[in-house]
């Protein structure tokens, strides 16, 4: 002490401080004195608390003790608080400074230890590195009750030296179970039942384990497993017993090898070899090894590679079509995805392509997505077009294309409207043969990225269907290439982590269009309908016509479409569930081309009309149409419901129901659903008598209401220095505000008069829309 003297002689010299500053300290601490208790609800963090003289340091020192970690020089101390506590201590009169102790780690990452990890660029692009490390897998057989010979004791991995033996689960979801054997005379066989003794699955061969998968979406109370090694000269020991809720991914390719860094999620002993015939699916070629590593390799076992779908729970299950060349048939392909299906696959994976359709593999994988199992393709190798190669141009297929480090297609990749995604397949560094590791490159290397994320998608929300997994991977891939859709990398890069941050919803999906596309209209089309929409109202609308109305019946919907003409070379695909009353479920809308065109060449608005710049802009953002035979006729007058259709290409209004709410606008009059979708905006209000009057004219003073009110600029009233208008000065006028309101921000130009009562011409329209929409974009 300085001095000499005591800490109680320090407190004395407080008796100099201001009165009210001591009862304020001591009644901070006689806060903490009696709600002691209130830091137990709060984990404590670590302060930095700060002084401006000795005195008020030791005062610290002395009331926090306990709390206080360590202290420095320059009166600070390093202690423990709670959220609140630190919020008395920042007012105490002692303390001149709070902060946080805020911690630092190394300029490097640590999520992983894996040897390789630095060289897989493919997990970086595809923000799945962020969600590996967090989905650690656990046997869920491990601290449940087992009975063996009627004696009963907790489970712990514990050798069991028996050959039945029982697991009380109370309850417990499980896809897979699968027994070690502490050695292997030759066959034996692995039996599952359950409570009542109906068999659940079983499995033989002569490898020290085997697998089984269990029936899904069911709860299991009871499991007892039975052990069969007829001819055994010693009797086996259960090394391990281990059962998980996963999801399976099929990969049908080359077949899996044994490598070192799988850690027991490779069901080799399920697997199958389609190529001999017998067996299991042993890998000679490398390319299934490698494949099922991108999936699934092991993380931070200080060995190889992170699998895209890291620790998330994910088994592989490998059936072997391809030979030690690469090469296999249709035939065996199918055979291999009706198994897949059979066996309770929940996503398959090809990262194969070639030319040719069979009706045999169409059929395989038509079965497997009606049965919800997602299919997802490689696009191909060719650096041509997907139109004859398969089975990536099957309808309802997930077809991916590959990109390089620098986010660019590569140049072999095939491309097409049958492209979904894409995802890396440059340099991709993975499992092969003989425990080595190589890095091979195609869109054979993309596939199994979108795969990991379709399995880590189903293993979140076990009951997304094939449809709402199409949607949420497109509507959460980063765009890349042309904006918007396009042929060479789909809807862009996949994003694993936004698409598990992603909240389900029911989903409609063109299975055979996509955006921008030119359609043959003698063709038929898929349109897909996610589970929970079938039974439900589905209206379909092509260029605001109704052209269908019908109850989902099914999850894939049939549909010829009408070649309807229209004033343009594009055409609206609106699509749209409801359900009883007429609330919308589901939403889906795309344009399709009949002829490429990408500028209005209208025969009756030449260069030196006044509005053709403004009609111009208008045709290219698609807020005008124009006429079949080639006309725009911009001095026609404007009907009320031409007007709106025409704001809502502007504005897009959200539509949450479909209920009429005028007499006179019936679901099938064309351009309904912008009336019901302005109602809802409260845009346009009808007239007293219910109606709203369609095919009416309307005035240049309504218009500018409607306009208004959508620009939400009369909500208030206007207050600015208003525009002497000859014809429009009284403001009890009813589109006085408006009209103001419009002309201050340059929408409506400033002249003598308004003619606030002429029918609005659609040029005239044309030129306000364009200058709203400059207006929006300020």
């Amino acid at each position: 002490m300085e001095n000499g003297r005591s800490l109680i002689d320090h407190m004395r010299t407080v008796n100099s401080v201001n009165r009210k500053l001591i009862l304020g300290f001591f009644a901070v601490i006689l806060f903490f004195v009696f709600n002691g208790s209130y830091a137990h609800g709060q984990a404590l963090s670590e302060w930095l608390i700060y002084f401006r003289t000795q005195d008020d340091y030791l005062q610290f020192l002395q009331t926090y003790q306990s709390r206080v970690e360590d202290t420095g020089s320059s009166f600070v101390v390093k202690a423990r608080f709670s959220s609140d506590e630190i919020k008395a201590v920042e007012q105490l009169p002692i303390v001149s400074r709070v902060e946080p102790n805020y911690q630092k780690t190394l300029a490097e990452t640590t999520a992983f230890n894996d040897p390789f990890f630095f060289q897989q660029w493919g997990l970086r692009t595809v923000g799945a590195e962020v969600i590996a490390p967090s989905r650690d897998g656990q046997n869920l057989l491990d601290g449940r009750e087992v009975i063996v010979q009627n004696q009963s004791f907790t489970y712990e991995e514990q050798p069991l030296s028996a050959s039945s033996f029982s697991f009380l689960l109370n309850g417990m979801k499980l896809s897979r179970l699968s027994l070690e054997m502490d050695h292997v005379e030759g066959n034996w066989r692995l039996e599952v039942t359950d409570g009542q003794g109906n068999e659940l699955a079983a499995n033989e061969g002569n490898t020290a384990q085997l697998d089984v998968l269990l029936p899904q979406n069911r709860t299991y109370d009871t499991i007892h497993i039975l052990i069969q090694t007829n001819g055994w000269s010693k009797q086996p020991i259960v090394k391990k017993a281990a059962a998980v809720n996963h999801v399976t991914v099929a990969v049908i390719d080359t077949g899996v090898s044994v490598h070192e860094d799988f850690c027991g999620n490779v069901l080799y002993s399920l697997g199958k070899d389609y190529v001999d015939g017998d067996g299991m699916a042993v890998d000679e070629n490398g390319h299934g090894t490698h494949v099922a590593g991108i999936i699934a390799a092991c993380p931070n076992n200080g060995k190889g590679i992170v699998g895209a779908a890291g620790s998330a729970p994910v088994d592989i299950l490998p059936l072997k079509v391809l030979d030690a060349q690469g090469t296999g048939g249709d035939f065996e392909i199918a055979q291999a995805v009706n198994d897949a299906v059979a066996m309770g696959a929940n996503v398959i994976n090809f990262s194969l392509a070639g030319k040719g359709k069979t009706l045999v593999l169409e059929q395989a994988i038509s079965q497997a997505l009606l049965n919800g199992i997602p299919v997802v393709a490689a696009a191909g190798n060719w650096g041509t077009s997907l139109q004859d190669i398969y089975p990536a141009s099957y309808p309802g297929v997930i077809t991916v294309a590959a990109i390089d480090e620098k986010g660019g297609v590569l140049p072999y990749s095939d491309y097409g409207w049958e492209v979904d995604v894409s995802a890396p397949g440059a340099n991709i560094i993975s499992t092969f043969l003989n425990d080595t590791y190589k890095s091979l490159s195609g869109t054979s290397m993309a596939t199994p990225f979108v795969t990991s994320e379709v399995a880590m998608l189903k293993a979140e929300h076990p009951e997304l269907d094939v449809i709402q997994i199409r949607k949420m991977l497109s509507e959460t891939a980063f765009d890349i290439g042309e904006k918007g859709y396009d042929i060479h990398s789909g809807y862009g890069t996949i994003q694993i982590a936004k698409a598990l941050q992603a909240s389900p919803k029911a989903a409609l999906d063109w299975l055979t269009i996509k955006n921008g596309q030119q359609l043959n209209f003698s063709q038929s089309q898929l349109l897909g309908v996610s589970d929970g929409l079938v039974g439900k109202n589905v209206y379909i609308w092509l260029d605001d016509q109704l052209i269908l109305k019908k109850k989902a019946d099914r999850t894939w919907i049939s549909v010829t479409l009408p070649d309807i003409r229209s004033g343009r070379n594009e055409k609206t695909l609106k699509v749209i569930a409801v359900d009883d009353s007429g609330t919308i479920l589901a939403t889906d809308e795309r344009l399709i081309k009949t002829a490429d065109s990408s500028s209005a060449s209208f025969s009756d608005v030449p260069a030196s009309f006044w509005a053709y710049q403004e009609i111009q802009r208008a045709y290219q953002q698609k807020l005008i149409n124009g006429f079949t035979d080639g006309t725009f006729r911009p001095n026609q007058s404007l009907s009320r419901r031409h007007a709106v259709m025409m704001m809502n290409r502007l504005f897009h209004w959200p539509l949450h129901h479909i209920q009429p709410p005028f007499a006179d606008v019936p679901i099938d009059l064309a351009g309904a659903l912008s009336i019901y979708a302005a109602y809802d905006q409260r845009v346009v209000t009808g007239y007293s008598n219910g109606s709203f009057a369609p095919e009416k004219l309307v005035t240049r003073a309504q218009m500018a209401v409607m306009l208004a009110r959508a620009l939400k600029l009369s909500e208030h009233p206007f207050s600015g220095t208003p525009y002497p208008f000859k014809d429009l000065s009284d403001p009890g006028h009813f589109a006085y505000d408006a009209v103001q309101q419009l002309a201050d921000k340059g929408i409506i130009f400033k002249q003598d008069y308004f003619h606030p009562n002429e029918y609005l011409t659609r040029a005239q329209f044309a030129a306000l829309l364009i200058r709203a929409s400059d207006y929006l974009q300020k």
